[in-house]
């Protein structure tokens, strides 16, 4: 629906009140011969596609992106005397927020030589990313990024024969629709861009 164009639309965020994104997901790490796979890009927290909004922050009230997932590593190869070997790509750690981003899968590989998953993000703290895989201790794959959380973006995955996927990037604190203005009184806390635009 739609709203009257007399309404007055505020949004209250008290001093406990938190409103978060959710954190992206790790990339699959790089299964045989291929790639490690990109982080899922974090969540926004608040969208606003209401012309003329007011979004009031008090103390202690948060408003806070989501985090994206690491990549995933690259899958590795390694050929002598006949034997091709290979293995599979560590997945990507998950990213921080809420719902909290989950790890990706590890990369397989034929007669062994997977990846480890990435470990799932948490609402303050990001995930690790998986182990490399290895064959015959002479193929590797590369590790899967770690996923992001405040202050530290998420990593990409790591090459080997393959590429890493690149990890994702976070969300906005605050997104608009297009043509839409708001007003922001922030005495709280507001992590991530409040100026991109975009509301789905």
């Amino acid at each position: 629906g739609s709203w009257n164009s007399c309404t007055s639309l505020i949004v209250d965020v008290g001093g406990e009140g938190k409103i978060y994104g959710g954190g992206g997901d790790g990339g699959e790490g790089g299964n045989t011969l291929d790639a490690g796979n990109p982080g899922v890009d974090g969540a926004s927290a608040l969208g606003i596609d209401y012309n003329g909004t007011t979004v009031n922050v008090a103390s202690g009230g948060l408003i806070r992106c989501g985090f994206g997932g690491g990549g995933g590593g690259g899958s590795g190869e390694q050929n002598d005397k006949g034997e091709d070997r290979r293995a599979g790509g560590g997945g990507g750690g998950g990213g921080a927020g809420f719902p909290a981003g989950e790890g990706g899968h590890g990369g397989t590989a034929a007669g062994g030589g997977g990846g480890e998953n990435g470990n799932d993000g948490s609402l303050n703290g990001a995930g690790e990313g998986g182990e490399r895989g290895s064959r015959a201790n002479q193929a590797f794959g590369g590790d899967g990024g770690d996923g992001g959380s405040q202050g530290e973006g998420a990593d990409d995955g790591i090459n080997a024969q393959r590429s890493g996927g690149e990890g994702g990037e976070e969300g906005s604190a605050i997104r608009k629709g297009s043509g839409v203005s708001f007003t922001l009184n922030n005495n709280g806390s507001v992590v991530g861009n409040t100026n991109q635009t975009g509301v789905s």
